[in-house]
């Protein structure tokens, strides 16, 4: 199951790659919305990581992640709305 598992991971990698890189929202998510692209990639290998560890485990691990996400994401949203109004005041002008 593990082999399987590892496989899939390493086929979703490929595909979220390809998507981020060639189509037009993936490039915005990449680009102004990196946070968002973390969550979905990560959201998908804890979901596949539930296939082969024990759920009580995995949930210590998924909230050991939540915690330390919640940091990174107040600061990216933070900075985005800044971004947005920069550019508010820009047009503004």
């Amino acid at each position: 199951m593990l082999s399987l598992v590892v496989f899939l991971a390493f086929v979703w990698g490929i595909l979220w790659a390809l998507f981020l890189q060639c189509t037009r929202t993936g490039h915005y998510l990449a680009v102004r919305r990196t946070w968002i692209a973390v969550i979905v990639g990560l959201g998908v290998d804890l979901l596949l990581a539930l296939l082969v560890i024990p759920k009580d485990a995995w949930s210590y691990i998924v909230a050991i992640i939540v915690a330390s996400s919640v940091g990174i994401i107040m600061r990216s949203v933070y900075n985005e709305r800044q971004d947005e109004k920069a550019l508010e005041a820009l047009n503004d002008e």
